[in-house]
């Protein structure tokens, strides 16, 4: 037990490393999460899409844009691949103020959006059999592969335990 929570350190505190270059966007109040990728530094970003306070657009929940750092970080909408093919987003309510979305590159990942008491829209997932409040998202993609046909080595997710504990928890995609 001790090897491998040595070896999973190790991976951890070298992925952390791996990331310290890459720019954060500025936070907003209605951020939600960002999806980052090894390709290079540009920056998908989801926010609560708010009609008035504490009442989500019922047509579009989620605002999705990239942030274009190659670009000099500007903000500009995702373009009809990315939307439809990569970092889409569907949404169904399940209840007021309670959605179920999904990415479309990948629909089997379950993401449900909620209000808190607060009045602010967070998502919560289950990775690995833990839940969590999500965060970021990093997609470390397979080395030689050409951008129209992407493989990912992994994925870790960024957030926070129920008990507000920061957390990251790494997926390998079978």
């Amino acid at each position: 037990m001790r090897f491998f929570f040595t070896v999973f350190c190790f991976f951890f505190i070298v992925d952390l490393f791996a990331q310290d270059n890459y720019p954060v966007p500025l936070l907003t109040e209605n951020r939600l999460f960002y999806i980052q990728h090894s390709k290079n530094f540009n920056t998908y970003v989801y926010d609560a899409n708010f009609l008035i306070p504490k009442y989500l657009n019922e047509k579009e929940p989620v605002q999705v844009y990239r942030i274009v750092y190659t670009e000099g970080g500007i903000k500009k909408p995702l373009t009809t691949f990315q939307r439809k093919l990569a970092y889409g987003i569907e949404s169904s309510k399940i209840s007021p103020n309670i959605y179920k979305l999904k990415l479309v590159a990948y629909s089997g990942f379950q993401l449900v959006m909620k209000i808190g008491q607060d009045g602010k829209a967070f998502v919560e997932t289950t990775v690995n059999n833990q839940t969590i409040i999500l965060t970021r998202m990093f997609l470390k993609m397979k080395e030689g592969r050409s951008d129209f046909n992407p493989k990912l080595e992994y994925v870790l997710f960024y957030g926070f335990d129920n008990n507000g504990n920061k957390t990251s928890i790494r997926v390998y995609p079978s």
